[in-house]
């Protein structure tokens, strides 16, 4: 794995490596951590790498951090309580493209985890982008501009 220019590191499917990227204050853990989100499918070996790069004061990490969390999401259906609260803190973040993928994801974590393991928080959020989506297509069916 080439650390300097980040090639190869998607491929990374060693959750202890990125544990010492982490370590190290590698510019492009972000890439190896998705690489094993992946790959691995324990979401107690892969959550902790997502929640820390989630936190992660570098944008560009976060932003990977959210894309590897939806791939663990997708492959094992599990997210843990302090993850989905950063989650919700993203989703509320100034940032407009953090809040947007932070969007994205939160609909995987929605399709891919059993609603019964979710915060009431994402059920209320879900019911409410439903009902939204609900209501446009019947204003435009009564408006006479479904196509």
């Amino acid at each position: 794995m080439d650390w300097e220019n980040g090639s190869d590191l998607s491929g990374c499917d060693d959750p202890a490596e990125v544990e010492d990227a982490f370590e190290r204050g590698e510019r492009f853990v972000g890439i190896a951590l998705i690489g094993v989100s992946l790959s691995v499918p324990d979401a107690g070996r892969v959550g902790p790498l997502v929640l820390r790069a989630l936190h992660s004061g570098s944008k560009e990490t976060r932003l990977q951090g959210l894309t590897a969390l939806s791939h663990m999401v997708r492959l094992t259906g599990e997210v843990d309580r302090p993850t989905l609260e950063v989650l919700r803190a993203l989703l509320r973040s100034p940032d407009q493209e953090i809040k947007e993928h932070a969007d994205s994801v939160a609909a995987d974590v929605w399709i891919f985890t059993p609603h019964s393991r979710l915060p009431i928080w994402l059920r209320a959020r879900a019911t409410i982008r439903a009902l939204r989506w609900w209501l446009e297509q019947c204003w435009w069916t009564i408006t006479g501009q479904y196509k």
